[in-house]
């Protein structure tokens, strides 16, 4: 299981969040988004670290929420996690 950096609308992060939860709920994808994790560094207020198991249907689920922006194709390394994490 792999994490992604997910970028989000402009101040738009928790709501991101609250639609992700729903869209998970709804459609049962527990087993495609592990874990979610936002950064406390205002650096990274608009971005989302997602822990999914598969990017494809990842990527379809995510371009249904409007606060969506884009999510980074490379995994992130257990280094870069930690940097993220402070």
């Amino acid at each position: 299981m792999n994490w992604y950096l997910v970028s989000c609308r402009p101040n738009k992060r928790d709501l991101f969040l609250k639609q992700l939860d729903f869209e998970i709920d709804k459609n049962q994808l527990g087993d495609l988004f592990l874990e979610k994790i936002s950064p406390s560094d205002a650096m990274y207020k608009d971005m989302v670290l997602l822990q999914i198991s598969d990017l494809s249907s990842a990527r379809i689920h995510l371009k249904k929420i409007e606060q969506f922006q884009k999510i980074e194709a490379r995994a992130l390394s257990e280094r870069q996690v930690q940097q993220f994490l402070g």
